[in-house]
């Protein structure tokens, strides 16, 4: 069985390890790893590529995500005497996949798309009111940081309140702590617009 984990775990890594915003880029003409902020993730596709390509980046971001979790939790990971441990794992693997991608030097995005990914098939309801509350927050602030953390910690609030297996409660606190850390140049960013006289 835990032959069976290790190798769902890997097979989450590479397939949310591939860099879609890289390949959307490419596809259109573009590395965005040498524009804009740099990072491969949906929010410098929409600052290089423009709105749709950055949604369509954001979309399969979220997808290559929650497609190995959902087929994970439809195999024989279900039978397990704890099958949201495993699961667990599975899902700490993909969002580990983008952050760290082996294609890329295991330089990666911040797993802020693949996090909605992995809490749309583990906890669906988590997924949807992180995904209402970021549209939300960028809206009123303009700042897609701002709104992925808030996202962040919303899903981590309703997880760690109500009554979710401990397993997902782990994983969220440790998905949390990985996107917090992945944002902390956007934070130090914003703590220095904040100064800078008007």
């Amino acid at each position: 069985m835990a032959l069976s984990v290790l190798g769902w775990c890997l097979f989450a890594y590479l397939v949310a390890a591939v860099p879609m915003g890289v390949v959307v880029g490419y596809l259109r003409g573009v590395d965005i790893r040498q524009l804009g902020s740099g990072n491969i993730g949906a929010t410098n596709a929409s600052r290089v590529l423009g709105a749709k390509w950055g949604l369509v980046v954001f979309v399969l971001d979220v997808v290559k995500a929650y497609l190995p979790v959902h087929l994970a939790m439809s195999s024989s990971l279900g039978d397990l005497p704890d099958p949201p441990s495993a699961l667990a794992w599975v899902g700490l693997a993909a969002t580990l996949g983008h952050i760290f991608p082996v294609y890329l030097g295991f330089r990666g995005g911040k797993g802020v798309a693949c996090a909605l990914g992995v809490f749309a098939a583990l906890v669906p309801l988590a997924g949807l009111l992180a995904a209402l509350i970021y549209v939300q927050t960028l809206a009123l602030t303009r700042v897609s940081a701002i709104g992925s953390l808030t996202a962040v910690n919303a899903a981590a609030l309703h997880i760690l309140i109500t009554d979710t297996a401990p397993a997902y409660k782990g994983l969220v606190v440790a998905i949390a702590a990985l996107i917090w850390v992945r944002h902390r140049g956007n934070l130090r960013e914003l703590a220095r617009s904040r100064r800078a006289p008007s």
